[in-house]
C-alpha cells in the first residue's frame, strides 16, 4: 500500500505505519527548519516517513536505523521511490547511539523511549527529539510505572498532560547533564495518545550545572486545588498555605519554560513563504496550532476551568471571557494547546476563583 504524505510518498505494507501521527511529522518538519545540524538519526524508522520527510522538505541529511529486516527492506525501497539518498543501517538504536555521535537525534518508540533516553543525550551533538506513547505512567495513572521508568512521583491531576510533558522534560534534561549537555526546549507538546519533545543540545559543563536551577517539585493541594513550586534543595510545609489541608508532593520535574517562541515564530514565519512558494496548505493546520502554542503564557500548570466551577458549583463561563477579565486585572493570560478548557495564568488559585464568580455575577446582571 501507498501513502502520501507531505512531500513524499512511501510504501507501509508489513511495517508499522501510523496515519494519526501525520500532524506530528507536519509540525516536526516544520520545527526541524529552525534546529540547528545537519546531520539527522531517525533511530526507529519503520516505513523511513519521518526521515524522508526530513530529507525532502528540510534538506538534513538523513540516517534511517531499523532493526527490522523488513523494515530496512520497505526503507530502502521508498528511498529509491523518492528519488532521495540517505543511509540506511540495520542495527540496536541504543547500540547505533553508543557507537556515532550524530547532529539530531530523533526517537519514537512503541511506548516509553526511557530505555533509549542515556543513549540519546550521549549521541546528540545538537538536537533531539523524543516521543512518548506511554501516557498512563506519564500522566499519573501508573504511579509505579513512573517512578520506575522515569525516578518520578506524580499521580493523576486535572492538569495531567502539563504534568507529563513536565515529567519527560524533566528526565531528558537531567540525563543530558551527565555528559555536560544542556537543554533548550524548543517546543513541547502532548495531543491523543502520545507526548513529544523538540530541544536543542549545548554543550557546556556551565549551563549544564544551571540546568537544576529548572528541575524542582509541585506541592498540590487537592481539597482547594492551590499549588505552588520548590526548587531542588528547598524545604517545604505539609500544609496548604491556603486551606491548611495536608499537601502533596511530586517530582522531580521540568519546571522551567516548555518553549522558545522567538524560534517557533521564526519557524512558522519560514514555512509560510515555503506554502505560499509552493502553492500549498498541507502545513496550515500544523503551522496554526505551532503560532498558538507559541503565544501562551509561559506560567506552569494551567487551571481547569471545568474542574474548578465544579468544586466552586458554579456554570462554566465562557473562556474568552475569563480570559479578557484576567487581562483586565493585569495578568497574564492564555489559552493552552493542552487542554480545551484550560486557562493558563499567573493569577493564584483563589485570585482565579473570585474572577469566575464575578464574570458569572456581571453575567446573571
Amino acid at each position: 500500500m501507498l501513502v502520501k504524505e507531505g512531500f513524499a510518498e512511501v510504501e507501509v505494507s508489513g511495517v508499522f505505519y501510523n496515519p494519526r501521527m501525520k500532524f506530528c511529522r507536519d509540525v516536526d518538519v516544520i520545527v526541524f527548519s529552525v534546529m540547528p545540524g545537519k546531520l539527522y538519526l531517525d533511530a526507529l524508522s519503520a516505513s523511513g516517513i519521518r526521515g524522508i520527510r526530513t530529507k525532502l522538505e528540510v534538506g538534513k541529511e538523513v540516517v534511517l536505523n531499523d532493526i527490522n529486516p523488513r523494515a530496512v527492506e520497505v526503507i530502502k525501497r521508498n528511498i529509491q521511490r523518492n528519488k532521495v539518498h540517505a543511509e540506511v543501517c540495520r542495527e540496536d538504536a541504543n547500540i547505533l547511539m553508543r557507537k556515532r555521535h550524530f547532529d539530531h537525534v530523533d526517537i519514537d518508540p512503541f511506548g516509553s523511549p526511557a530505555n533509549f533516553i542515556d543513549s540519546i543525550c550521549f549521541s546528540a551533538k545538537k538536537c533531539i527529539s523524543v516521543t512518548a506513547t506511554d501516557t498512563a505512567a506519564l500522566c499519573g495513572s501508573a504511579v509505579n510505572s513512573c517512578l520506575r521508568k522515569y525516578s518520578c512521583f506524580v499521580e493523576k491531576l486535572e492538569f495531567y498532560p502539563e504534568v507529563g510533558l513536565r515529567v519527560l522534560a524533566g528526565k531528558l534534561a537531567c540525563e543530558a547533564t551527565k555528559y555536560d549537555k544542556a537543554l533548550n526546549f524548543v517546543v513541547c507538546w502532548a495531543k491523543e495518545h502520545y507526548y513529544r519533545i523538540h530541544a536543542i543540545v549545548k554543550r557546556s559543563p556551565r549551563l549544564s550545572a544551571k540546568i537544576y536551577e529548572s528541575v524542582g517539585y509541585l506541592v498540590y493541594c487537592k481539597n482547594c486545588l492551590w499549588r505552588k513550586t520548590v526548587p531542588i534543595g528547598e524545604t517545604t510545609s505539609n500544609t496548604c498555605d491556603r486551606c491548611g489541608g495536608k499537601v502533596k508532593v511530586y517530582g522531580p520535574m521540568w519546571l522551567g519554560k516548555l518553549k522558545n517562541s522567538k524560534l517557533l515564530n521564526r519557524a512558522c514565519r519560514e514555512n509560510l513563504k515555503l506554502s505560499k512558494v509552493e502553492s500549498s496548505n498541507i502545513y496550515d493546520e500544523a503551522r496554526s496550532f505551532l503560532e498558538k502554542l507559541s503565544a501562551e503564557v509561559d506560567s506552569q500548570f494551567y487551571y481547569e476551568l471545568h474542574e474548578i466551577c465544579r468544586r466552586l458549583r458554579i456554570s462554566p463561563p465562557k473562556i474568552n471571557v475569563v480570559l479578557e477579565e484576567l487581562r483586565n486585572r493585569g495578568f497574564e493570560a492564555s489559552r493552552t494547546v493542552l487542554c480545551g478548557t484550560g486557562v493558563k495564568c499567573n493569577a493564584e488559585i483563589g485570585e482565579f476563583e473570585e474572577i469566575l464568580i464575578d464574570v458569572l455575577s456581571e453575567c446573571n446582571l
